[in-house]
C-alpha cells in the first residue's frame, strides 16, 4: 500500500491512479450478477450496478481491496484531520474550511459512493464503512487524529473511531443523535422504490435535485458562494448509484436505532464537539443538543443564521473552532 505521508500542500492535482498490491484481497463486489433475463432500471441509467472509482484533485488508494479518492492538503507534521463529508455530497465540501486550516494536515476522503470513490453494490452500512476508513488512516499511520464529520459523515466518524485508536477526538457537524429528530426532504422515499428510483435521480429534472442539495443551507444563503463549481451540489447528489443512496440511508437508521451518536459517544469517552447552525433544516436543533448535552465529553456549540452545513455558511467560524478543539493544549 502506497504511503500518503509524502503528499504537499501542493500534491492537489489529478493523479494516476495507484496500482493494488498483488495479495490484496477484493471484498467488495464489483460485477452485477443480476440475471440476464431480468429487465433492471440500470438498462436504462446505469446507476444500479457497481462502478469504478473515477479519481479526482487526489489520489485513488485501494484500502482493503476498496477503491478511495483521497486528498491530501498542509505539512505533514500538522495537526491531523479526517475529514467526513456527508450524504449525496463529495471532499469538495469542505474546500473552505480547509483553505482556512492552512497548518493542518487534512485528509479528505470521498466516502464509499460517492465522488471520485468506487460505487460498489455492498458495504455502506456504517461499521463496515468505520472498519474502511479506520484501515486508511493506519495506512497512512496517523495518530492524534481529529475526525471532523458533517452530516451522515459525522456518522461514519464515529464508526471509525469505533474501530480505531489512532483518533483522538471527534468534531460533528449537522447530525443528529438518531433519525427521531431529524426529517427526510419530502418525496425521498419515492427514491427508494427499486425501478423507479434510479431514473428520478439520474433523469429527473434538475429543479428537484437542486431543491433538496439547498435544503441543506438556510433560507437565503447565497449559493454563488457556496462551492467553486455552480454545479458541484446537483453533480455530488445525482453521482451516488441507487445502492449507495438506498443502503445508506436505511443501515444508518438501523445504526443509530440501535444505539444514538450520544450512547456511542459516551461510550468512546473521547472528546466531542457538536456544531449545529441553529437554522438546520434537516434536524430539530434543540432535540438533538438536548440529547447531546447529557454526555459529559460533548462539547456543543451553535451559530446563527447558519443551517445544515456550517463549513460553508460560515467557515471561518467553523475553522476557529476545529483548530482551538484540535489543539487544546496550546
Amino acid at each position: 500500500m502506497t504511503n500518503l505521508q509524502g503528499w504537499g500542500a501542493a500534491d492537489d492535482q489529478v493523479h494516476p491512479r495507484i496500482t493494488k498490491m498483488p495479495n490484496e484481497e477484493k471484498h467488495v463486489t464489483t460485477k452485477n450478477r443480476s440475471s440476464p433475463k431480468r429487465w433492471r432500471a440500470d438498462s436504462l441509467t446505469g446507476r444500479t450496478s457497481a462502478e469504478p472509482a473515477t479519481g479526482g484533485a487526489g489520489k485513488v488508494l485501494s484500502v482493503d481491496g476498496i477503491d478511495l479518492h483521497v486528498r491530501a492538503d498542509g505539512p505533514v507534521d500538522g495537526p491531523a484531520l479526517l475529514m467526513l463529508h456527508g450524504f449525496g455530497a463529495s471532499s469538495a465540501w469542505f474546500d473552505h474550511v480547509v483553505a482556512r486550516l492552512p497548518e493542518c494536515r487534512i485528509i479528505r476522503v470521498d466516502l464509499l459512493g460517492h465522488g471520485g470513490s468506487a460505487r460498489p453494490t455492498s458495504g455502506y452500512d456504517p461499521g463496515s464503512q468505520g472498519r474502511l476508513y479506520a484501515r486508511l488512516l493506519s495506512e497512512l499511520d496517523l495518530n492524534d487524529v481529529t475526525v471532523v464529520g458533517h452530516s451522515m459523515g459525522s456518522i461514519f466518524g464515529v464508526a471509525t473511531a469505533e474501530h480505531s485508536t489512532r483518533i483522538a477526538r471527534l468534531v460533528l457537524m449537522g447530525e443528529g443523535p438518531d433519525t427521531s429528530t431529524g426529517t427526510l426532504p419530502s418525496g425521498e422515499w419515492v427514491i427508494h422504490l427499486p425501478w423507479i428510483g434510479p431514473m428520478v435521480q439520474k433523469l429527473g429534472p434538475a429543479f428537484v435535485t437542486s431543491r433538496v442539495v439547498r435544503r441543506a443551507f438556510a433560507p437565503g444563503f447565497d449559493m454563488a458562494t457556496a462551492f467553486a463549481n455552480p454545479s458541484q451540489g446537483l453533480h455530488d447528489a445525482r453521482s451516488l448509484n441507487h445502492p449507495a443512496f438506498t443502503q445508506s440511508m436505511r443501515q444508518r437508521q438501523a445504526w443509530t436505532s440501535s444505539r444514538g451518536l450520544d450512547g456511542r459517544l459516551d461510550n468512546l469517552a473521547l472528546p466531542a464537539l457538536v456544531i449545529f447552525g441553529r437554522e438546520d433544516r434537516f434536524y430539530n436543533v434543540d432535540a438533538s443538543l438536548a440529547r447531546y448535552r447529557e454526555v459529559p465529553t460533548i462539547t456543543t456549540t451553535v451559530l446563527e443564521h447558519v443551517g445544515h452545513s456550517p463549513m460553508i455558511e460560515a467557515p471561518d467560524r467553523v475553522a476557529d473552532l476545529i483548530r482551538e478543539f484540535a489543539s487544546p493544549d496550546e
